[in-house]
């Protein structure tokens, strides 16, 4: 809630449909932080149907925020995203599927009553946001589950003692083993007393795991060392050792737990954290960057300019008549246009160059290092491939090395405002 106030605040700085009604959502949003601080402070004393009744709060009041923003599009659909993945990170899938279900009977209904969706039907908007979200909540319970039944899984083995526990001499063999060897790795106990323990190691651990048992030799307990070791049927098991040598110093008393379905679990964690990174910084239709990128490469690119003293300049580009385009065609082909237009365009542009979806029928590119001519003359050059026969309206400002990144694009907008109202199918600086 805190961060979704913030979130209205930092909305409100930069630039935004002028249909919003600013004291309307500066009233929401500080609704919003008193009761995230409130919330905050009381955390651990709420009730668990606190918790739910604040989650659903939290979806009315970004309805709200939607509705009087005048647009249903942009950043406020961020607080959505935020609370289903509250929902299905710390709940059954049960209920997160009822927090989902109720978001999405107040989208449909702000929806429903909002004066603009961006260009795009009520229907296309609302099951965009359903898919969305839905699978934000399925994998993340998904994700969720696997980890919970493995950890219950680990401390049954553990509370059972169906650890894989083993004595080793100072030759390198196993001495005695419980029988969750067999039944992690397949091996009868005699199987694996036949030959030393390292045998058994992956050719890529195996230096690590000699020098690992020589330390222990030397007296050094081993807590949380990781190798891989085969099994009967072929694959490759990671096991996870504690380890310490006997007060005699002839046997070595060990312990390892089979965490190969935990490795399974991160890295498909890992790599769905990298799945939603990329989504989170791509428009969905476009392929492009979105704003959000935007918003993290333009101080960059500003800083690196100010250092170099070199050139930069941005332009807004805006689709002439696309809601007509839109009108005759069918939203299906106005996408197609949009997808063409990134294409043609981003095969123009320099290595350096970055092309973004700036949203609706905008794109805005960044030109470093360009200074003006040579940045208007790509900008003509966009222009004159937009495919279809489709023309275009172009604003472009090239950095004073003092502005703010808002000023930057205010005056690049006021450009294109400016080429829009002079007759279309133009560049203006």
């Amino acid at each position: 809630m805190v961060a979704g106030a913030g979130l209205v605040g930092l909305s409100l700085v930069l630039p935004h449909p002028e249909v919003a009604d600013q004291s309307d959502l500066i009233l929401v949003a500080l609704a919003m932080l008193a009761g995230g601080l409130l919330c905050f402070g009381l955390a651990r004393r709420l009730p668990t149907w606190a918790i739910h009744a604040t989650l659903a709060g939290v979806v009315a009041l970004t309805g709200l925020l939607i509705y009087e923003s005048g647009v249903a599009a942009g950043q406020y659909g961020t607080i959505f995203v935020w609370a289903m993945l509250v929902a299905s990170y710390f709940f059954p899938r049960r209920l997160a599927l009822a927090h989902l279900a109720w978001l999405l009977a107040v989208y449909a209904l702000v929806l429903a009553v909002v004066g603009s969706t961006a260009g795009y039907s009520v229907v296309t908007r609302w099951i965009f946001t359903a898919v969305s979200l839905s699978v934000v909540t399925i994998l993340t319970s998904e994700i969720v589950a696997r980890r919970t039944r493995a950890d219950l899984r680990a401390r049954s083995f553990f509370d059972l003692s169906h650890d894989m526990l083993c004595t080793a001499n100072m030759d390198g063999y196993f001495v005695e083993l419980n029988s969750a060897w067999e039944r992690s790795l397949g091996y009868r106990d005699e199987e694996l007393r036949a030959k030393p323990f390292v045998d058994l190691v992956h050719p890529d651990d195996r230096k690590r795991t000699e020098a690992e048992t020589a330390g222990l030799f030397d007296g050094a307990d081993t807590a949380g060392f990781e190798n891989r070791y085969l099994a009967k049927d072929g694959s490759w098991h990671w096991l996870r050792w504690s380890s310490t040598l006997s007060a005699d110093e002839s046997l070595v008393y060990a312990r390892a737990t089979d965490v190969t379905e935990l490795k399974r679990i991160e890295s498909e964690r890992e790599d769905l954290l990298v799945e939603v990174k990329v989504l989170a910084s791509s428009d969905a239709l476009t392929g492009l960057p979105n704003r959000r990128t935007l918003d993290e490469q333009l101080p960059r690119e500003m800083a690196r300019a100010r250092r170099a003293s070199a050139p930069l300049c941005l332009a807004i580009i805006d689709i002439d008549h696309f809601k007509a385009y839109n009108d005759a065609h069918g939203h299906p082909a106005g996408d197609g246009m949009l997808r063409d237009c990134a294409e043609a365009w981003d095969s123009e542009l320099r290595g350096e160059d970055i092309i973004v979806r700036y949203g609706g029928e905008e794109f805005l590119v960044l030109l470093p290092g360009a200074a003006l001519d040579q940045a208007a003359g790509t900008v003509e050059r966009l222009r004159a491939v937009t495919p279809d026969g489709q023309t275009c309206s172009a604003g472009l400002a090239c950095w004073d090395f003092s502005e703010s990144a808002e000023d930057l694009l205010e005056r690049a907008d006021v450009a294109l405002y400016v080429a829009k109202e002079a007759g279309r199918d133009r560049l203006i600086f």
